[in-house]
């Protein structure tokens, strides 16, 4: 591990290491940041600024929340801009679409209820899920990131909000302009989705 020699402590919390806390967070932080970028090596990069970003600001940690929240809110702050610092730099890349990102994409996601009857229609559900996630790439991250992790992480509005520091009615209005121009980017494939 990266962090092993690390063994300060939470200022406010002494019998908290940052170890513990990488331990405890690391994996969803990974897992979040593969779910928003689709790249693995971004996604391993980005958890290792988050934990050096956390690791220098221990001592600013001021209990108000969980530590896991402090440290998400963290992870998703890094993850718009590095998202943003990338638009910026290029509209669209076809590097971004790497063996990682295709398998995420193939995998079935949380808004699959049950599973297919039929390989034709595993195959029909893992085409569809390709193609909403393709779309929702073309989302600015302010409507992406929250409509990713009510989708994929299951999150309720709420937890968006307090996740994001944002009103509950700013989460709402979000998702739905989210989802309105998801539709939109939709609508030629509908015959075929």
């Amino acid at each position: 591990m990266m962090y092993a020699h690390m063994t300060a402590r939470v200022e406010k919390n002494p019998l908290m290491t940052f170890d513990e806390i990488y331990e405890a967070n690391a994996g969803r932080i990974l897992n979040l940041a593969y779910r928003m970028t689709g790249r693995e090596t971004l996604a391993r990069d980005i958890v290792q600024d988050v934990f050096l970003k956390v690791y220098q600001n221990m001592e600013n940690f001021r209990e108000e929340s969980q530590i896991s929240t402090w440290v998400y809110r963290i992870a998703l702050n890094h993850i718009i801009n590095v998202l943003k610092k990338e638009k910026r730099l290029r509209f669209f890349d076809d590097r971004a679409e790497n063996s990682a990102y295709r398998r995420l994409a193939e995998t079935e996601s949380v808004w699959e209820s049950e599973a297919p009857r039929t390989a034709d229609r595993r195959l029909e559900q893992q085409e569809r899920e390709k193609l909403i996630r393709a779309m929702m790439e073309k989302l600015n991250p302010k409507y992406r990131i929250p409509l990713l992790l009510y989708r994929y992480e299951e999150m309720s509005y709420q937890e968006i909000a307090e996740k994001l520091g944002l009103s509950l009615s700013a989460v709402e209005t979000r998702i739905y302009r989210a989802r309105k121009k998801l539709a939109d980017y939709l609508k030629p494939w509908l015959p075929y989705i």
